[in-house]
């Protein structure tokens, strides 16, 4: 069985973390950090992640190492629910092309052969039924792959805090999270695996500092998920109720039970939902919760038609028809959580091998071909001469499954607690280990207890991913080509995207060696490891992985120059600039600066929307957020020139819930607190006193940011702040909402401390 591993991503600019996916027959297996810019990354490749059913997530549960797993489930989501009714409408095609004749004449040919194989198969002293069934993989298979994925703690929290966005039918989303698996049980020194399927099986390591060499005991098995009727059945405790029946009736590890159990609920609901678009109910207008769509029955022509509540006033108590809504948007809040440091990794090992199988021995056993499929499998059957074949009679020896491990240490803290977990011990898991892909922090490579641990395994040949290792190259190369052209054409306006071939030059740490004989292999995208049949290293199909802009400048026509340098001089001429001078415009060096320009996912040559405003003497302001937004930026300034950027970014405008206008703003959020009010953290931004209790000129004196949005999208930023301190007790957050169309004077809403601010495309009013 041919198997492989190929690095997607290192640490770069665009790509915050390290990605590999693990090709094993027909299976693909994603591991590593799900970063925003994964997918953009794998379409730059002409990688295709659509086969995947299984993705294992590396690292702490942060918005680095989980930003692009939103994108990457509605993409799967959609390929699949694409690519089944593509198999439908084929097998559709093909019933409709075939007359009852045809049909009839080939249901009897299959029956005939279908007998024909049973009677070889008794022959062969082999039961029909066990190894007359179809192939599994079979070419129309209409059935719904479910996608399951497995990380660490707060991993079900943060998928069900982007309820409010994200609904798709095309794929079951099942999450594996450590803190309700736990681990598999010892038995003697050996530990079963945590996961398995029919190629690989996996042992999950969390690490965490503060851990020490035990395991718990707990089983591997997640809960079993309850329907929606056994969900609200539960008596849950009410926040009404005193707190000491509260506590006499729950212990604290069934009320965080209960709490989990409500997130995977609307994880299920929102992937795996029977909830139809077209599904309206009627209902009384002051009952329904606004805003929403509306319609009402034309009495004259029966029809549904828009309905817009009134301006001002009462609403009227008419009957109105609105969508019902879906299961999962029936939860309006989360119950809150805490940050988890614990840092997953995974050891991966396939099944002992079985040796290969030499057809010239099963004919000279006179073995029929249709039963040697029996014989690969451990099965002995009967010759055509009535004599019993056992399975060593035409297979060589069987061996030891290789494996690899990909290890996930963010700092120093977890060198100790990763060097003393026992599975480092365990023959079964190690016996045979192949490879070791470490996606390391800033330092952790050049610890001494890092490069001592590598020593001691020098057996296995050992990767290595970390920012001070990895080139910050260039991921988008196409984009990048496109935009070096368009630098000859307009240097000022088109920049080369900020980039380095070589790796970083980062001052040691005083405890830091530097071992000249310690052997490991610098990550590099495209970098391949073949596992099986036998183990070895490929580099990339190109010789040099990274782009190459010599040959991208001679691509160029000259003409296309002269040209060029004709316009730049028109432009820059005195008669010009005189008569911009002249038209008096407001803020004249004002800048805008397209980061994104694509829509509804990432592309190659353009990333999803995002739009940098930069006013001298007024601030910088973002409008959308699209995933990798902060990449763009990092591709544009250089550390001190981005680290200006944001301490002069004042708001961020988000113009509406679909995911690529706003799944990059945590991150944004991060670096600009990062900038402003340094790196320290809070267990739960949620913690922090109302901002509602301060006023314009406190804000601004204090630094805080200003972000423009829709209540949904608000709400979603202030759950996940339980998960990650990543700045949003520092916003001021100002809900936003579009006006009815003809209903209002406004186009649009604004809502701070009970004000409403109405605009129109003139002057807002009060």
């Amino acid at each position: 069985m041919h198997s492989y591993i190929q690095l997607l991503s290192t640490p770069t600019a665009d790509t915050t973390g390290t990605a590999l996916i693990l090709n094993v027959g027909p299976q693909r297996y994603l591991f590593g950090n799900i970063h925003e810019g994964l997918q953009r990354t794998c379409i730059q490749r002409n990688l295709k992640l659509s086969k995947t059913t299984e993705v294992f997530i590396t690292g702490t549960t942060e918005w680095k190492n989980v930003g692009g797993l939103f994108g990457l489930i509605l993409t799967l989501a959609d390929a699949n629910a694409a690519a089944i009714m593509s198999e439908a409408e084929i097998a559709r095609n093909k019933e409709k092309a075939a007359n009852p004749q045809q049909l009839a004449a080939k249901a009897d040919k299959l029956a005939k052969r279908e007998a024909w194989k049973k009677q070889v198969l008794v022959d062969a002293g082999l039961d029909p039924d066990d190894h007359g069934a179809p192939e599994k993989y079979g070419k129309h298979q209409l059935t719904l792959p479910t996608l399951t994925i497995h990380g660490g703690e707060n991993l079900t929290h943060t998928i069900a805090t982007g309820r409010r966005f994200i609904f798709r039918k095309g794929m079951p989303v099942d999450i594996v999270e450590q803190s309700e698996a736990g681990q598999s049980e010892l038995t003697g020194d050996e530990r079963e695996p945590d996961w398995k399927d029919d190629f690989v099986q996996v042992w999950k390591l969390p690490i965490d500092p503060s851990m020490q060499n035990q395991i718990p005991h707990v089983s591997s098995e997640p809960p079993r998920k309850r329907s929606f009727d056994e969900f609200v059945g539960v008596d849950l405790p009410s926040p009404l109720n005193d707190a000491a029946s509260i506590e006499h009736s729950y212990t604290a590890e069934d009320l965080k039970a209960m709490d989990q159990e409500m997130r995977r609920f609307v994880v299920t609901e929102m992937f795996n939902s029977q909830w139809r678009l077209d599904a309206l109910f009627e209902a009384s207008l002051p009952d329904v919760k606004m805003p929403t769509v509306l319609w009402i029955k034309n009495k004259e022509t029966n029809n549904l038609q828009r309905y817009y509540p009134p301006e001002e006033g009462p609403l009227p108590d008419i009957k109105v028809f609105v969508r019902r809504p879906w299961p999962g948007a029936l939860v309006e809040k989360l119950p809150s959580t805490k940050p988890c440091k614990t840092a997953m990794s995974y050891i991966v090992r396939y099944y002992p091998q079985k040796g290969k199988f030499n057809p010239e021995k099963a004919k000279a056993l006179n073995v029929h071909q249709l039963v040697w499929s029996a014989l690969k499998n451990g099965v002995t059957v009967m010759s055509r001469d009535g004599v019993p074949v056992a399975p060593d009679m035409v297979l060589e020896p069987t061996r030891n499954g290789g494996g690899f491990a990909m290890v996930d240490l963010p700092t120093k803290d977890y060198l100790t607690s990763m060097v003393n977990r026992p599975e480092w011990n365990m023959s079964r898991v190690m016996d045979g280990l192949q490879a070791i892909i470490w996606n390391l922090g800033l330092g952790v490579a050049r610890d001494p207890v890092m490069q001592a641990f590598i020593q001691q395994h020098s057996e296995i040949k050992h990767v290595i991913s970390a920012p001070d290792i990895s080139p910050n190259y260039i991921t988008f190369d196409s984009t990048t080509a496109l935009v070096i052209r368009l630098n000859q054409i307009d240097s000022q306006h088109y920049q080369i995207p900020i980039h380095s071939n070589i790796s970083p030059i980062v001052p040691p740490s005083p405890d830091a060696v530097e071992r000249k004989d310690l052997e490991y292999v610098k990550a590099t995208r495209d970098l391949r490891l073949q596992l099986e049949p036998e183990f070895q290293i490929q580099e990339p199909p190109t010789k040099q992985p990274f782009l190459d802009t010599r040959n991208v400048l001679e691509l160029t026509p000259q003409e296309i120059l002269d040209l060029s340098k004709r316009a730049r001089d028109d432009v820059a001429s005195s008669q010009l600039m005189e008569r911009l001078t002249g038209q008096n415009l407001p803020s004249q060096d004002a800048e805008v600066i397209c980061l994104g320009t694509g829509s509804s996912a990432p592309s190659k040559y353009r990333n999803v929307s995002a739009t940098l405003l930069r006013v001298p003497g007024c601030g910088s302001y973002l409008f959308d957020c699209g995933e990798g937004t902060l990449g763009q930026l990092r591709r544009l300034y250089n550390s001190n020139q981005l680290d200006g950027v944001l301490r002069d970014l004042k708001a961020i405008w988000i113009s509406h819930m679909h995911a690529d206008h706003h799944l990059g703003t945590t991150s944004v959020i991060k670096a600009w607190r990062e900038a402003n009010h340094g790196l320290s953290e809070h267990q739960n931004g949620a913690d922090i006193p109302a901002q509602s209790a301060m006023n314009f000129v406190e804000a601004i004196q204090e630094k805080k940011l200003f972000l423009f949005a829709g209540e949904q999208m608000i709400r979603w930023l202030e759950e996940y702040s339980s998960v990650e301190a990543y700045g949003y007790d520092k916003l001021v957050a100002i809900k936003t909402q579009p006006a009815a169309p003809k209903a209002y004077r406004f186009s649009s809403f604004m809502d701070w401390r009970g004000a409403r601010v109405g605009f129109t495309t003139d002057d807002p009013i009060m």
